[in-house]
């Protein structure tokens, strides 16, 4: 703060003119002004030295110059008087300070009567700089005690990726921060992970390769900015403890940044620095390890109940095909068909899902497919003209719908092998599944003879038929049939349901 007794002045000015006629204005202001009038540089050390001045007014004519020469090194602001032959080199070297300026020495001295509204400026100025300064200071300390209260490590580093700073955090890593200063940012990491992300050794690996935004490597010391900067980078990190186990980071950085954090002259030519902040992520990929055993056992689980279930349903298969073979009555044998035919369909179910290994549906296409191949089979239709056509991509359905839906498929295919096509006619049978408006829509189609003909022959709604009904019901979906289209004709069922079903309609 600027002194109550008034503003202390050194008037280093040899002329004595001058100096008695700066004395005779500053009488009339006092006490705004208290003047000291020293003779030689020995006296201005002094002054300087007990803290008695706050400005000091000179010329190049005092002790010779010496004093305006070494104004650049006293915190001091300074008003200098110069003359018309003065080198203005040499005045810019003198108030290279903001806070200090110069005024022309005029022959009628009434340069003198300026003095002290510089005086006034000087200070003025030097005051407001302090407080800028100390406010600064004060912000610059709040920062620093947020960064060392962060719990992740903050560091910043150089243009050649050597730490410039670190917070306190590392040392939970078992780090020295001021030790790592100077050191480079790879001293920290696992040496196994050192050629995974240094711009070194990776991208010469990629040198004329088209990466792309998302295909580009994530390195810990490379400059970049915007959407590029690194995120969630994973490291092992090198503890300074030989005791302590590697720690897992995940770095985010970014890089294009002055290593001052300001854009100022002095630093204009030096390399780009990075600031980033480094996130102990142990515990997380500890819990993560444990997930993923988990979920491999709880896979390895699935896979075998559902092989297990494949394989009791099989041999409940192979006991109807063998109580098949005593049966005489060509009607018992076709009721034994087609419990088989039904029982064998759930079973691909659970094969399709050993196969995949992917508990979470049944990929339809692929199901369908071989159920159709296995129903060829059990009719003999794979030698006769009759052709079939699968259409159910990226379908998938739970494991219940699945089910439902096979014995669906199961019965419709089935009857048009048995009714569509008499006398070992030829024709084609149809399957597709598709979403429309939330719905899966499922269609068994053929060319054959028809529903009137087969209505005809049976007499009545049969089992199959209430089956196809009741299993839609349980879907939470509806049935159609309809003669197929002109000119291929023959018959036509689809079977709507919705996409999502409730858990309690697949009870």
């Amino acid at each position: 703060m600027q002194p109550t007794s008034g503003i202390r002045v050194i008037y280093a000015i040899e002329d004595e003119d001058e100096r008695a006629a700066f004395a005779t204005l500053v009488e009339a202001l006092k006490p705004s002004f208290v003047v000291h009038y020293p003779d030689n540089i020995a006296e201005v050390e002094r002054l300087y030295s007990t803290d008695a001045a706050d400005v000091i007014v000179t010329d190049f004519s005092f002790h010779n110059g010496t004093l305006a020469d070494w104004l650049t090194l006293w915190p001091l602001p300074s008003v200098v008087v110069i003359g018309r032959e003065d080198d203005p080199a040499r005045v810019e070297r003198t108030i290279k300070d903001e806070s200090s300026v110069f005024i022309e020495r005029r022959p009628d001295g009434e340069h003198i009567r300026l003095i002290p509204a510089l005086i006034r400026k000087v200070v003025n100025i030097r005051e407001s700089l302090r407080r800028q300064n100390a406010h600064l200071q004060m912000t610059e300390h709040q920062y620093m005690n947020l960064l060392q209260a962060v719990p992740d490590i903050v560091y910043i580093l150089s243009g050649d990726g050597r730490f410039i700073y670190l917070n306190e955090a590392i040392r939970n890593l078992g780090y020295d921060p001021a030790k790592l200063i100077g050191k480079h940012f790879s001293e920290i990491i696992h040496p196994a992970d050192v050629p995974k992300v240094s711009k070194i050794e990776v991208l010469d690996s990629i040198k004329g390769c088209i990466t792309g935004q998302e295909g580009a490597p994530k390195l810990f010391d490379e400059r970049r900015s915007g959407r590029r900067m690194t995120k969630n980078l994973e490291l092992r990190l090198l503890p300074g403890s030989e005791n302590a186990d590697f720690r897992y980071a995940s770095v985010n950085a970014y890089g294009e940044v002055n290593c001052s954090g300001y854009h100022l002259p002095e630093y204009e030519g030096q390399d780009l620095g990075t600031v980033g902040v480094i996130r102990d992520v142990s515990e997380r990929k500890v819990h993560q390890h444990q997930l993923e055993a988990a979920l491999a056992a709880h896979e390895v689980l699935l896979k075998e109940i559902h092989h297990r279930v494949k394989n009791n349903l099989q041999i409940v298969s192979s006991l109807l095909n063998l109580q098949e073979a005593s049966v005489t009555d060509e009607a018992s044998r076709k009721v034994f068909l087609e419990c088989q035919s039904q029982i064998q369909s759930m079973a691909m179910v659970h094969e399709v899902l050993y196969r995949a290994g992917d508990f979470r549906g049944v990929e339809m296409q692929k199901y369908f497919e071989r159920l159709l191949e296995y129903l060829s089979g059990v009719y003999d239709t794979s030698f006769s003209a009759i052709s079939c056509d699968v259409d159910a991509r990226e379908t998938v359905l739970g494991l219940d719908a699945a089910i439902a839906v096979a014995l669906i498929v199961n019965e419709l295919v089935s009857n048009c092998f048995k009714h569509a096509f008499p006398n070992g006619k030829a024709g084609k049978v149809s399957l597709t599944m598709t979403a429309i408006e939330g719905d899966w829509v499922l269609t068994v189609a053929d060319d054959g003879v028809g529903f009137e003909s087969t209505k005809a022959e049976s007499g009545s709604k049969g089992i199959g038929t209430e089956l196809v009904e009741a299993l839609a019901a349980q879907l939470r979906g509806s049935v159609e049939h309809s003669e197929g289209i002109p000119p291929e004709g023959g018959a036509r069922v689809c079977v709507r349901f919705p996409r999502e079903p409730r858990p309690e309609a697949l009870a």
